[in-house]
C-alpha cells in the first residue's frame, strides 16, 4: 500500500476539500485586487491627463443636454461663461474635505445661448451661512464630472445627498447626465467664504499589496497541507515500526496458573525458564519452585 494511501481516508479529504475551497477564494480575491489596482490606475491616468489640461468649450464634450460622459472624459476642463441661477443653490451633504465634514454647495449655471449645468461652487461646513453666488454674467472654469443617481435619496428641504441634475431646482433644459466642479483657479470672480474644492487624490492605494497578500495565503495553505500529510505518514511509519519490534513471546504455564501463581517477567519461573538456579532467582523462589514440582509429581 503506498504509504500516502491515508490521504483518501474521510477525515483527509475533508482536509483537502476545505483547503482547495479556501485557496480558490484566496486566488479570486487576488484577481479582484488586481483588477482594482488596473482600475485605479486607469484613474489616476485619466486625472492627469484631463484635470490640468487647457479648457475646452463645454460643447465639444456634451453636443446635447442628453449626453453622457466617457470614462476617458471625467475631470475634462472646460470654459463656462454665463449666470448663476442663486436662489435654487441646494448643498450636498456628507461631504469633507481635508478631514472636515460640511457640504458641497451646488448652484444652477445658465449657459450664455445654451443650456443649464450644476456646477458645486466650493465647499463649506456651515449650512447656515452659505454666501451668494457671484451675480453677473460670469466666466467659470470647471471639471466634467458624471451626475450621480439621487432617485432613491429621501432630503430635507435645500439639500440634496446625490448631484443628480433632477433633483436640483431651476434645472429645466440642462445636462442631465453630467455636472461640474469649479476649478480653484481660472474664474472671474472667486465665491468668497467657500473653501475650493482639492485636486483628486492620486494615491493608487494597497490594491497591489493585497493582491501579492492574498497569493501568498493561497501559497501557505498549500505548504500547510503537504506539510501535515508528511508529518502523519512519517509518524504512521514509526509506530508501524515500533509495533513491530515490541512484540516478545512468553511461554506460559498453565497448571502453574491453574494452582494459583501469577504470571511473572520474561524468564521466570512461569516463563520460558521455570526451572531456573536459585543463583539466579533467590532461595525463596528456589524453594517455591521445589514445593510446586513435588504436587506436580504426586498430583
Amino acid at each position: 500500500m503506498s504509504r500516502y494511501s491515508f490521504l483518501f481516508t474521510a477525515r483527509w479529504l475533508k482536509y483537502i476539500a476545505m483547503a482547495i475551497i479556501v485557496v480558490i477564494a484566496c486566488v479570486f480575491l487576488a484577481l479582484w485586487q488586481k483588477d482594482r489596482r488596473e482600475q485605479r490606475e486607469q484613474e489616476i491616468a485619466t486625472i492627469t491627463a484631463n484635470y490640468s489640461a487647457d479648457p475646452v468649450a463645454v460643447d465639444s464634450v456634451l453636443p446635447n443636454t442628453d449626453s453622457t460622459l466617457a470614462t476617458t472624459e471625467e475631470w475634462t476642463q472646460v470654459r463656462l461663461t454665463g449666470e448663476y441661477a442663486d436662489a435654487d443653490t441646494v448643498l450636498a451633504r456628507n461631504r469633507t474635505v481635508e478631514d472636515q465634514p460640511g457640504f458641497y454647495v451646488v448652484t444652477p449655471f445658465h449657459i450664455a445661448q445654451g443650456p443649464t449645468i450644476a456646477v458645486v461652487r466650493g465647499f463649506t461646513t456651515e449650512a447656515d451661512s452659505v454666501p451668494a453666488a457671484p451675480k453677473g454674467r460670469q466666466t467659470v472654469i470647471a471639471h466634467l464630472q458624471p451626475a450621480q443617481d439621487g432617485s432613491d435619496d429621501d432630503n430635507p428641504p435645500g439639500m440634496i445627498k446625490a448631484i443628480d441634475p433632477a433633483r436640483i431646482p431651476g434645472m429645466d433644459d440642462s445636462y442631465s447626465h453630467v455636472y461640474a466642479e469649479a476649478s480653484p483657479t481660472g474664474s472671474d470672480e472667486t465665491d468668497s467664504g467657500l473653501t475650493p474644492l482639492p485636486m483628486p487624490d492620486l494615491d493608487p492605494g494597497n490594491h497591489l499589496s493585497y493582491m501579492l497578500q492574498w497569493f501568498a495565503f493561497g501559497i501557505m495553505i498549500i505548504i500547510a497541507v503537504a506539510i501535515s500529510a508528511r508529518r502523519e505518514r512519517k509518524a504512521t511509519a514509526e509506530a508501524a515500526e515500533r509495533g513491530g519490534n515490541d512484540n516478545e513471546l512468553v511461554v506460559i504455564d498453565k497448571a502453574a496458573l491453574d494452582a494459583g501463581a501469577k504470571i511473572g517477567q520474561p524468564g521466570s519461573r512461569y516463563g520460558h525458564n521455570r526451572f531456573a538456579s536459585p543463583t539466579v532467582h533467590g532461595q525463596a523462589e528456589a524453594e517455591e519452585d521445589a514445593m510446586l514440582e513435588e504436587r506436580f509429581r504426586r498430583g
